[in-house]
């Protein structure tokens, strides 16, 4: 019996143990293969406080590290998963193929939400001031966490350009998308029988995991994006293809203007915010509508084969 024939809760239950002891114990071996690599103990590496940024050891921790979350979080937890809920696992996950409109329309999706992601994000900062206890706090556990991206993202050739597509766009846009909307959306939208109930805590528990407080109601937008590419697409491909694209165009930015490695920096600044927001979020409606008009997904389509009509809370 597949587990997409499970109860959605027990499907949840399973997937983030799943998750979770693939990350403990590959993220070990992983460690252990960095440490020979750089010749560091892995209590050095662990020690981020510590990092000599002016090193070139320090550039192969980091980008280790991020290949080892990338396929022990991400990537492995969930083609095991797909195996064992599906006869099909690249169907599960929903990478399947897809009409060359829907990589369009959901690349645009991202790109022309830029003025008002980032206006959401001034909102977010204005409800905690940084002047406060809690602000402080909330700043510094930001800064902490964006330390490592931006070290990547301050390194200036043509090679690192190219990799800091790969290890922060390509998997991030591939790993995240694949956990959750392949994995997570699908299960809530079948334990909610909502596929907007789905999408919206597919999206909070996206922006939540990044654990960047004065960015979660942009990264919640975003989430929330994603996902309704995914489901009226019926293919993660676009939503992976417009993940990339939006983080992308963020490394390439920097790239060619360093200043914007500073989070205080916005990519777009407007003369006047409210109306660039405005008119973003009036874009944003206009390309979801669009392909709203032209998506084929329905619920009972797509959980057609979990035995929908048995589960209920209490059934084993």
């Amino acid at each position: 019996m597949y587990l997409k024939t499970r109860p959605a809760w027990a499907q949840f239950l399973m997937f983030i143990g799943l998750a979770f002891g693939s990350f403990i114990i590959l993220s070990m071996v992983g460690m252990l293969i960095l440490s020979k690599v750089t010749g560091l103990s892995m209590l050095a590496m662990a020690d981020t406080e510590k990092w000599d940024y002016e090193s070139p050891v320090t550039l192969t921790i980091v980008r280790g590290l991020l290949l080892i979350q990338f396929l022990s979080l991400f990537v492995i937890p969930c083609f095991l998963f797909a195996y064992f809920s599906d006869a099909n696992p690249l169907r599960y996950l929903g990478l399947k193929s897809s009409i060359p409109l829907y990589f369009l329309l959901g690349a645009a999706v991202l790109i022309v939400a830029i003025p008002f992601v980032e206006w959401t994000g001034i909102i977010n900062h204005r409800l905690i001031p940084e002047s406060t206890a809690l602000g402080k706090w909330m700043k510094e556990s930001e800064e902490s966490a964006a330390k490592q991206v931006a070290f990547l993202l301050k390194k200036n050739t043509v090679k690192d350009l190219l990799m800091n597509l790969l290890f922060i766009a390509g998997f991030a846009g591939i790993g995240e998308e694949l956990f959750f909307r392949g994995v997570l959306q699908r299960i809530f939208i079948k334990w909610f029988k909502s596929v907007w109930i789905g999408i919206i805590i597919t999206g909070f528990l996206f922006s939540a995991i990044h654990f960047q407080f004065y960015g979660f109601i942009p990264r919640f937008i975003l989430g929330i994006l994603l996902g309704m590419i995914y489901w009226y697409s019926g293919s993660l491909w676009p939503a992976i293809l417009a993940h990339f694209v939006y983080d992308g165009f963020a490394v390439v930015m920097v790239y060619f203007n360093p200043s914007y490695a500073d989070q205080e920096t916005p990519v777009f600044n407007a003369g006047n915010q409210v109306i660039a927001a405005l008119v973003s979020a009036m874009l944003v409606a206009a390309v979801i509508y669009n392909m709203k008009k032209r998506s084929t997904a329905s619920y009972e389509t797509i959980y057609a084969g979990d035995k929908i009509e048995n589960d209920n809370p209490f059934s084993v």
